[in-house]
């Protein structure tokens, strides 16, 4: 069955709606106070053993399921838009936009919960991790395709 246009321009504005969320978790959200630095500074001088830390295959295995789960949600959408469209409905395209933007929101908050539960971390956690790794991109390749 040919795509329509409609269904082409669903199908590009739920992979950009991924793209959002993937960085939308990766989002540098630190706000440098001296407090807060202070307080990072002190908990980098803890000693925390290997099975504490989230290392780098943790990241990868954790954005790969993410990415995973989120890359289906995408298709779930389009083809609900789809079935709409078969139906003989039309939706205004901003309508249409704001709805798979929520779903879309709905399902990686889910999604990101129950990973996170499954994989023994937390955003922040995670977050700092990421970021860690991110910072030497070329000595963790495999982190830095992950989260790209």
């Amino acid at each position: 069955m040919p795509s329509s246009p409609t269904t082409l321009a669903a199908v590009a504005a739920g992979c950009t709606l991924l793209a959002y969320g993937a960085s939308r978790l990766t989002s540098n959200n630190k706000k440098s106070t001296t407090s807060t630095d202070l307080a990072l500074t002190d908990l980098d001088d803890e000693i925390f053993s290997e099975e504490d830390c989230i290392s780098a295959d943790d990241v990868v295995a954790i954005f790969d399921k993410l990415f995973l789960t989120m890359q289906n949600v995408v298709v779930q959408l389009s083809q609900q838009v789809q079935q709409i469209q078969m139906s003989g409905q039309m939706i205004p395209e901003a309508q249409l936009r704001q709805l798979l933007k929520a779903e879309f929101e709905r399902a990686l908050v889910a999604c990101q919960a129950q990973v996170f539960e499954e994989n023994d971390v937390d955003a922040d956690c995670l977050e700092e991790a990421t970021w860690e790794f991110m910072e030497e991109g070329e000595k963790y390749p495999k982190v830095k395709r992950a989260v790209e």
